[in-house]
């Protein structure tokens, strides 16, 4: 559950144990909402705005000169959405709508959330997916994503500036040259190199090519990228993982699987726009996501098509059931194939000379196959003809990121209150 700060805002005219009485009618509610009251006049330490509990009409002053006193502190440089809770009495909603209006009018996002009663679960699910939104924001601009080595010469719709990812999204693009990687990857090795992963091959349903030669290199990859992690304070990367082949004979397929399944969102062939989209995907769903390729696109009868998608980095919390194989491409190192749950996904690309477009859909996992001739994990996902319209007709890249479950909602929310837009 996300958690949020809210302030109560109640006009003086108002009797006193009238409102108490609505406030203490509400207050367990907001509580199992994620809710912790805060005085007008604090400081928060987090970088979310709070919301505003309109307990009684006349108080949209008093809003705005709490808001003025947020706006100077060092994180609302970027607005955050102006969250209003609102109930049915004492002209509450519309002092909410009120000041609704006055932050549109000043280019920020807002919305109103209109409790129905002190068990309205309706209200609270609202609260909790503004809440979840608005920390996902806040947490894109907090994150800090290491870009080890440059963008892979064949990205070329995605290679944006960090200049542009911090304007967009607020995150903070930490560029690593490769040659900290490969110096990484060699202290490892005069430390003794790194032992074989012996829970990853006991968990595995089978294992071709990869040998403990290449699963020892992949676990002295993962351990330096942990130490670059380390010392950047990482929250997610992109690796031009390509460049292994030929300076370590190894791929980075089985470290980023890890590193994603281990909380720090991991990326390949140095895809800016698909780092981001990964790490957007675990703040809205508490999830790591999947980049992956959609190799085949294919629209069907009755409104829905299917996509194939495949690649190598599947993060090992994802797959329930795994074998160990090499990299498709060159067929060295270690990568995983791995068999994704059946059930709904969400679909996402982030694209744009701005950094802000974004497509997303909603489909079904129908299959996990193991064709060959493709990368590793595979995925057979039904999706809305209309989706597959979008997507061919203003395509953003090459690659998609995939989240378990459904998560468009709060993905248009999200693009709403951050000023993108959706194809």
């Amino acid at each position: 559950m996300a958690r949020f700060d809210y302030i109560v805002a109640a006009s003086l005219l108002h009797d006193e144990a009238g409102i108490g009485n609505i406030f203490d009618e509400y207050e367990p509610l907001l509580r199992r909402a994620g809710g912790l009251r805060r005085s007008g006049d604090y400081r928060p330490e987090a970088e979310v705005l709070p919301f505003y509990f309109i307990l009684t009409g006349g108080t949209e002053a008093f809003v705005l000169e709490s808001l003025e006193r947020l706006d100077r502190s060092r994180y609302l440089g970027r607005k955050h959405p102006l969250i209003l809770i609102a109930h049915g009495k004492h002209n509450s909603l519309p002092a909410a709508l009120e000041l609704a209006a006055w932050a549109r009018q000043q280019g920020r996002a807002s919305q109103v959330v209109q409790l129905a009663g002190a068990d309205d679960p309706v209200g609270r699910a609202e609260l909790e997916e503004a809440a979840r939104v608005a920390n996902s924001l806040a947490g894109m601009g907090e994150s800090r994503i290491g870009l080890v080595g440059e963008p892979s010469s064949w990205l070329v719709a995605s290679r944006q500036s960090a200049d542009t990812v911090e304007a967009s999204w607020g995150a903070r693009i930490i560029p690593i040259p490769f040659e900290r990687l490969t110096g990484a990857m060699e202290a490892q090795r005069k430390r003794g190199g790194a032992r074989l992963p012996d829970d990853f091959i006991r968990g595995a349903s089978f294992r071709r090519e990869a040998s403990d030669e290449d699963l020892g290199k992949s676990e002295v990859i993962l351990e330096a990228l942990k130490t670059l992690v380390d010392d950047e304070r990482l929250d997610a990367l992109s690796l031009r993982c390509f460049d292994l082949l030929s300076l370590d004979g190894s791929t980075g397929c089985y470290a980023l699987s890890r590193l994603a399944a281990e909380g720090i969102d991991a990326g390949c062939e140095g895809d800016v726009p698909s780092v981001l989209a990964l790490r957007w995907v675990r703040l809205l769903s508490g999830n790591a996501g999947w980049m992956a390729n959609p190799s085949v696109i294919r629209k069907g009868e009755g409104g829905w098509g299917s996509m194939l998608l495949a690649h190598c980095t599947v993060p090992l919390s994802l797959v329930p059931a795994y074998g160990i194989r090499s990299h498709f491409e060159s067929g060295r190192g270690a990568a995983l194939c791995g068999t994704l749950p059946k059930g709904p996904v969400t679909l996402l690309r982030i694209g744009g000379p701005k950094l802000d477009q974004v497509w997303a859909a909603e489909g079904r996992l129908k299959e996990s196959p193991a064709e060959e001739g493709l990368c590793r994990t595979q995925a057979v996902i039904e999706v809305s003809n209309s989706d597959i319209d979008a997507l061919l007709d203003a395509p953003l890249g090459n690659h998609l990121v995939m989240a378990l479950g459904g998560w468009v909602g709060l993905i248009d929310r999200y693009i709403r209150w951050a000023g993108l837009s959706r194809v």
